[in-house]
């Protein structure tokens, strides 16, 4: 979903930038003056009724803009399931145990999830509250719909109301791909000053960028406290929705663990001097975009975490947290290699579906692609040490047949 060659600023074309949140973002700008790229990002993939993620026709995997490990095959919830069992044994395997979602998406992971541990555990699985959390009242719909296709059950919530309740859940909180599609408020550094690239709308019709002071003081301490800011000359992208949002789940879960699956880097990776251009990007059709700004609620934006300030937000709310390991590593500590083994002696009967698991295997833990995102994890009052996706304190090549 996410690259590593970023988008430019400069002469971009103000054609095709008319849809109807195009003239919201306009009217907004006309009312108060330019506004930060977060607000933009906000509502060019939030806003109720014209946002991206809001859409009634928004398609997932080929049908869509990107696609996400779960989309690729269900052997990424299958693995991931594995873990979620190994974490309710930790726990004492508590009744009810739960398992949170946040930012559900399309409802596949879930759905491979919960399946693999109605057939493969099902003392866990009977044990399981699973609850889908999103931002969108229509993915919700969509998510409920497609879990009662598989006769699966879940809870679902909006976020803020999610996060707004007092009670405290025991089990996963866990997540892909949420923390990079939240608003980053664009900088670049020049000279001693840190500045803000905001969003305005062009002498002609249509919206461009225009470098101004930092909003909020907010980004340098947050920088800074990350022992991190980028270089002369250099654009990054800081999330201060990213911390805070951790620190609320962290605050919900009363026991057990918070599972962050995520393109991004530490805080020393991702504000180099050597990366001058940033990581924000934009996608339509699978294919990256020069223009971030162009069909706002048509295109996908995103950007890398900065996984520091994450792991430290964790630490501040009570929760232990263990050096991020890449998604190829995990899904081999999960046993992706074993599963492909009992595919590879079942060919005979069926070569497809042993075709499709290993192509869908290369592709999650390819080190250009999807293999290359970070999971953090992080416990509250439970065991980190030897936990399946860390790699139990072996290299991937001994768990699982250590397929890559």
């Amino acid at each position: 979903m996410v690259g590593d060659e970023p988008v430019g600023f400069d002469d971009f074309a103000l054609a095709e930038r008319a849809t109807p949140l195009a003239g919201v973002i306009a009217a907004e700008i006309a009312a108060s003056g330019p506004i930060t790229f977060a607000r933009f990002m906000a509502l060019a993939l939030g806003h109720p009724e014209h946002g991206y993620y809001s859409r009634a026709e928004l398609g997932w995997g080929a049908a869509g803009d990107f696609e996400t490990s779960p989309e690729v095959h269900p052997i990424f919830g299958y693995l991931w399931a594995r873990q979620v069992a190994e974490c309710w044994e930790r726990l004492g395997r508590p009744a009810p145990f739960d398992v949170v979602e946040v930012g559900a998406g399309s409802g596949a992971f879930a759905v491979a999830l919960l399946g693999w541990l109605r057939e493969r555990a099902p003392d866990c699985y009977a044990a399981t509250r699973a609850t889908l959390v999103d931002v969108h009242a229509r993915r919700v719909e969509a998510q409920r719909a497609r879990l009662a296709a598989h006769e699966l059950h879940a809870e679902h919530a909006l976020l803020d109301a999610w996060l707004a309740r007092t009670d405290v859940v025991q089990g996963v909180v866990l997540s892909n791909e949420l923390f990079d599609a939240l608003p980053v408020h664009v900088v670049e550094r020049r000279g001693a000053e840190l500045c803000e690239w905001y969003v305005a709308a062009a002498a002609g019709g249509g919206l461009v960028f225009e470098l101004g002071a930092a909003s909020t003081p907010a980004i340098a301490a947050q920088l800074a406290a990350a022992e991190a800011e980028p270089g002369e000359g250099c654009r990054a992208e800081v999330s201060l929705a990213a911390p805070a949002l951790l620190r609320g789940l962290a605050r919900r879960l009363g026991r057990g663990y918070l599972v962050t699956i995520d393109y991004g880097y530490e805080a020393q990776a991702l504000y180099a001097p050597w990366r001058r251009m940033g990581t924000l990007m934009a996608f339509r059709g699978h294919s990256p975009q020069p223009d971030p700004l162009a069909r706002p609620g048509e295109t996908d934006l995103t950007a890398h975490v900065d996984l520091t300030t994450l792991a430290r937000a964790g630490e501040a709310a009570g929760c232990a947290g263990a050096p991020t390991v890449s998604q190829a590593e995990a899904l081999a500590w999960l046993g992706s290699g074993e599963a492909l083994a009992v595919a590879r002696a079942r060919a005979a009967d069926d070569a497809g579906a042993f075709f499709a698991a290993r192509r869908a295997v290369e592709t999650l833990s390819d080190s250009a692609g999807l293999g290359r995102i970070r999971v953090l994890v992080q416990a509250k009052d439970a065991p980190l040490n030897g936990l399946r996706c860390l790699g139990g304190g072996l290299p991937p090549a001994q768990v699982g047949g250590g397929a890559r």
